[in-house]
């Protein structure tokens, strides 16, 4: 076909479907094994990626301290963990952003076996985390003894390091632990082994934070396929909500199971909870600041952490009334 080129009426290039340039290379650091942690494999099940003009790489760590110093090395765009971990990296001022919300309250349970029927059993218990210096160990000191009355009296529970989650949750089964908390998935897992909820997360009720982290230099010289990738996300959490059968069938696929029970009741849960628009709240982040054992979380200000110019953007240009 030899026609000339410029015979053709001349087009913007945002007007063009992103499949027609390279694709921007972008990789996505996975800090968590959870249901949330896991948007952007869902995301890459689903084939969203190319859509949004992206070749990406979603890379599965699962721990959100070796996910940071991944992101501090530049080996990644951004990272998919909970808070924790990036508050005290950015309060000893390294630039972390913010960007994305999937979690607007936690869902960490605290599971017991059988046998403990009161909070009163608990006042010498050891209570096991997957790290000491990590969102759980914070979050039980800050909020969950305190709620339960273990913060006072001559006898209070020993916080102990496990390692990770399921060693934590393993070790109270075979009674080397008493307590430990528990995401919604690993809850609904261990149920199944005999463990039990002593406190809900409706009984704490703690705003939280499990989304898209990067550092402002990222945002400065890769924010359109960090947009794309947002989108992307987006589309994703429309699936979830939408297409149970496919959202259940990459559900299984991102956990390793054949459990289409287990994986019906995280879609459900996930559809539920899941927000399409995924601003980051000062709340979500005054809590992490709670939680940090860093000095200077005292005085640390929410705003200072989030930058959310990338979902505004994406909201103005009206992305999310498609899937509403």
């Amino acid at each position: 076909d030899h026609r000339d080129l410029h015979s053709f009426p001349t087009r913007r290039s945002s007007d063009l479907p992103p499949e027609l340039f390279a694709a921007d290379k972008f990789v996505c650091i996975l800090g968590g094994t959870g249901t949330r942690h896991g948007i952007p494999v869902l995301a890459e099940f689903f084939g969203l990626y190319p859509k949004y003009g992206l070749d990406a790489t979603i890379v599965r760590i699962g721990s959100g301290t070796i996910a940071t110093a991944a992101l501090l090395g530049g080996e990644g765009d951004i990272i998919s963990t909970s808070g924790p971990a990036l508050i005290n990296a950015r309060l000893a001022g390294t630039p972390i952003l913010y960007v994305s919300n999937f979690n607007e309250w936690s869902d960490a349970h605290l599971l017991v076996r059988p046998e403990v029927t009161s909070v009163e059993q608990l006042r010498s218990g050891r209570f096991a985390v997957p790290g000491l210096g990590g969102g759980y160990a914070h979050m039980l000191r800050a909020f969950f003894f305190p709620k339960m009355g273990l913060d006072k009296g001559p006898k209070q529970p020993t916080i102990l390091s496990a390692g990770d989650t399921p060693s934590a949750l393993n070790g109270v089964v075979s009674k080397q632990f008493d307590a430990a908390l528990a995401s919604y998935e690993n809850f609904m897992a261990y149920r199944k082994r005999g463990l039990k909820t002593l406190v809900n997360p409706e009984d704490i009720n703690v705003r939280w934070y499990t989304g898209l982290i990067t550092v402002e230099k990222k945002v400065k010289e890769r924010r359109r396929p960090m947009i794309q990738f947002i989108k992307a996300q987006i589309e994703a959490v429309s699936i979830i909500k939408k297409d149970p059968v496919r959202a259940r069938a990459s559900l299984k696929k991102y956990f390793r199971s054949n459990d289409d029970e287990l994986m019906s009741e995280y879609q459900s849960y996930l559809a539920a909870k899941l927000p399409l628009n995924t601003r980051v709240e000062p709340e979500n982040l005054k809590t992490l600041l709670l939680t940090s054992t860093h000095p200077a979380a005292k005085t640390g200000n929410p705003q200072d952490f989030i930058d959310n110019s990338l979902v505004e953007e994406i909201v103005r240009e009206g992305f999310l009334k498609q899937f509403e």
